[in-house]
């Protein structure tokens, strides 16, 4: 059991959650760094700098990111000034803004973090994981924060006006979080917090089943509803509580290692989104496993939401095979599968999926 866990502390609804932020941070302080890229900065700032001004927060620079949450990065936003003397941080925007200010955190000796997303594309505000890439794009390796943020505003005013394709990939991303915590944890002792983490897993999957698509035409339509709600809830909130509850190695397995297969091609990774990759590769993963009814069973919800289920749809063909394979073979995702991955296994199972369409 870890010795010590903190569980996210959110705050979920319109603008007007940000009127508690002052409640929230006059324990950390009132000297604030604000980083985010430029669209999430012109959606979120109008909504979060009054309640910052009313207050007393004083915001000592805004730092426009753009880029990846590389180690460079939060180094050099960690050596200004302004970030030296401030007493917490404020992430706005996506995952890679989020993370990078959760790194610079880490740079700056673990200061407070406050978490403002404005897509619905993963459950990087709430999570203590960070993806770390290199400046050329690849993935470099993931590093943790010791808590979570001291508090995540999840404004859905916000989120549902955001582009579509963010929240479409986002829900990929998150179904696979039931999947791959059970096949890494199968037939291990679990602590009581893996437990607990394996019990809300299923919350990551069943809503999206149900009511995917409506959540997405919501979000198509900029108009919430309830189903859009609480789907956003299980990708920003509920995948991060699953994915704090567990050690680091237990996040992901063969869906997450097929993503990083299919992102060896250039192309490919700078045309499809992360949580797009994943959903192909959790097919990958119910083949590999012989979850022949878990693939049958999600093949018509991936058709209606438009999720890929064969390589063309990622702009790669079986002539790839052998790159998505080697790579996926040798990440430390597949490390903590009930049994030894292999390329040649791998190969199978996609041509299996591939046979599927």
């Amino acid at each position: 059991m870890r010795p010590e866990h903190t569980l996210p502390s959110y705050s979920f609804g319109s603008h007007e959650i940000f009127d508690t932020i002052g409640a929230h941070t006059k324990r950390i302080g009132t000297k604030a760094v604000i980083v985010g890229g430029d669209t999430a900065l012109s959606v979120a700032l109008p909504v979060l700098q009054p309640a910052l001004d009313r207050d007393g927060i004083e915001v000592l620079e805004i730092i426009h990111f753009g880029g990846e949450c590389a180690f460079e990065v939060a180094k050099e936003i960690a050596n200004k000034e302004s970030a030296k003397q401030a007493d917490f941080l404020i992430g706005v925007g996506g995952g890679k803004a989020l993370d990078t200010t959760k790194l610079t955190s880490i740079e700056l000796g673990d200061i407070p973090v406050v978490t403002v997303p404005t897509i619905a594309a993963t459950c990087a505000a709430t999570s203590e994981a960070i993806a770390v890439y290199h400046l050329d794009h690849t993935f470099a390796d993931v590093a943790f924060m010791k808590r979570p943020a001291v508090h995540t505003f999840i404004d859905a005013d916000i989120l549902v006006k955001a582009p579509s394709r963010y929240f479409w990939a986002g829900m990929g991303d998150t179904i696979a979080k039931h999947y791959e915590t059970h096949m890494a944890t199968r037939g291990r002792d679990l602590s009581y917090n893996v437990q607990v983490g394996l019990s809300l897993s299923k919350m990551c999957a069943d809503p999206i089943f149900a009511h995917g698509r409506e959540a997405l035409t919501a979000n198509e339509q900029g108009e919430r509803n309830r189903v859009f709600d609480e789907i956003v809830m299980a990708v920003i909130l509920t995948t991060g509580i699953v994915s704090g509850c567990m050690p680091g190695d237990f996040n992901s397995t063969i869906a997450h290692a097929v993503c990083y297969g299919c992102a060896e091609d250039q192309k490919t990774e700078e045309e499809h989104l992360h949580g797009e990759m994943v959903a192909y590769g959790l097919l990958i993963l119910f083949a590999a496993d012989q979850q022949w009814d878990q693939l049958e069973r999600w093949l018509p919800v991936y058709r209606s939401i438009g999720w890929p289920t064969k390589l063309s749809e990622l702009g790669l063909t079986t002539d790839d095979i052998p790159m998505i394979v080697k790579k996926a073979a040798s990440v430390r995702d597949v490390v903590i599968c009930p049994y030894v991955v292999t390329e040649d296994m791998l190969t199978e199972a996609i041509l299996k999926v591939e046979a599927h369409n």
